[in-house]
């Protein structure tokens, strides 16, 4: 591998500098213990496997960071969502947070899935005897290749659903079932590990820790103090965990981000002539903000684009689709004419952060990521339908000033008109494409789906 990049920069620029290379998950406690700001913070980090390593638990204190324990794959809890995943009729490794949204339509004591995951003593197992792993062909074996067996199908009792299909009753219960397995799991380590060693506050990382709704009992619970999940937890995000590492051995302290917006921004000069390029109408308009606000209290559905791209897959308010959530039929909308994709999916909210106890009830005072879910106020049922799972559930963005003032400002113009300051957000794009990066990526997505109202920094276009 050090040969490959180093071949990589040779080819490309004439020069290969000295590369260093850092564990997988030792990457992720980097990305999330240096983003929290804690002094001192147990850190889990979790996924389907990196560097052979599944789960790793380890002590950050003082910069630095000190590894406890590690459990090696298969012993994976992101394989174990992945199987229930493929079971239910879902691509595994990428349609996970399908499964998780499902899971509230189900009834979680259905099953007990204690026959594959079982835990205690700080300690979790997975069930080898109901998984195909296969010999390894090389040496490292592909993910792909782990799969559940026929015993599994045997003792579920009902072959997997087959994808696109209507889903059942069973495999929404089978999805119920397997999240609470996973937040049971999860519950006990994390308990077990702030029991031992006496640290409240608690980091995530790995493509697991996306899971919001097992994040939900993690922040309630009274076991801990404080929560962080790091906002780019999937393999994305060791990026940033082996620059610290990097920027550790080195002798500089890193210092935690205010914000995620750490990707591409694009000027008015490049916007214009994206715009001009295409051949299509725009205007530009210095009160956009009050323009959009009104867009969104008459019901439009705004595509939203502004500033520095944020870092990781959750849309922040600088590349996001934005509506009205007071109105009942906005969240069926959005699904079927602009995002393309299952019904049953639900939108998250962007609430101003001197607002969020009007609306969402929940320990932690702000969520600036996106990644924890929110119990909404039941005084607030009828107020914000649109942003309302079907188990009365939100995933939230808490927005403040100083983590986004443009963004801020559109809320808080929303909540003049319309006396709400919560809008229906996700990301920028549309179903099966990444979140649009460029101003041409962005008109092409908006004149491909039902979105009403484009914003490209200050320019304005209108179907």
């Amino acid at each position: 591998f050090d040969e490959k990049i180093k071949t990589y920069f040779s080819n490309h620029f004439g020069y290969a500098p000295p590369v260093k290379r850092y564990h997988h998950h030792d990457c992720h406690a980097a990305g999330t213990f240096y983003s929290s700001g804690f002094k001192e913070s147990l850190i889990f980090t979790m996924d389907y496997s990196g560097d052979n390593i599944s789960l790793q638990i380890a002590i950050g204190k003082d910069n630095r960071i000190e590894n406890l324990k590690r459990f090696e794959r298969p012993q994976s809890l992101g394989l174990f969502y992945s199987l229930i995943t493929q079971y239910c009729g879902f691509t595994k490794d990428s349609e996970e947070y399908k499964l998780m949204g499902l899971a509230a339509f189900g009834d979680k004591y259905a099953f007990d899935f204690s026959w594959l995951l079982s835990f205690a003593d700080g300690d979790y197992h997975l069930n080898l005897e109901y998984i195909e792993i296969p010999m390894p062909k090389a040496p490292s074996l592909h993910r792909d290749e782990m799969n559940y067996n026929h015993k599994f199908i045997e003792k579920m009792g009902q072959l997997k659903r087959v994808p696109n299909s209507p889903i059942s009753q069973f495999y929404k219960n089978v999805g119920a079932s397997a999240q609470f397995q996973l937040e049971k799991t999860v519950l006990h380590l994390v308990d077990f590990y702030t029991r031992t060693t006496d640290i409240k506050n608690v980091c995530l990382s790995g493509g697991v820790a996306l899971n919001c709704l097992m994040n939900q009992k993690l922040m309630n619970a009274n076991f801990i103090d404080n929560l962080f999940v790091q906002p780019a937890s999937t393999d994305a995000g060791i990026s940033i965990g082996a620059a610290w590492l990097g920027s550790m051995d080195k002798g500089t302290l890193p210092i935690a981000p205010h914000n995620a917006f750490l990707g591409n921004e694009f000027s008015e000069k490049a916007i214009e002539s994206a715009l001009r390029i295409c051949g299509i109408n725009y205007t530009r308009e210095s009160n956009f903000i009050e323009l959009a606000a009104h867009d969104l209290a008459q019901g439009k559905v705004v595509a939203w684009y502004q500033g520095r791209m944020e870092f990781g897959p959750r849309a922040l308010g600088n590349r996001s689709i934005l509506a009205n959530p007071c109105m009942p039929n906005m969240q069926q909308l959005v699904n079927q004419k602009i995002k393309f994709r299952e019904s049953f999916r639900p939108f998250g909210a962007s609430v101003l952060i001197e607002d969020k106890e009007l609306f969402f009830e929940g320990k932690a005072n702000a969520a600036p990521y996106m990644t924890i879910v929110f119990d909404v106020k039941k005084n607030k049922a009828d107020t914000i339908p649109a942003v309302i799972h079907i188990d009365g559930t939100c995933r939230i963005q808490t927005v403040s000033v100083q983590d986004n003032i443009i963004f801020y400002n559109l809320i808080r113009a929303f909540k003049q008109q319309s006396g709400v300051g919560v809008l229906l957000n996700t990301s920028f794009n549309l179903n099966h494409e990444p979140i649009v990066n460029t101003p041409r990526e962005a008109i092409a997505s908006f004149f491909s789906s039902g979105l009403d109202v484009l914003y490209l920094g200050k320019y304005r276009v209108e179907k």
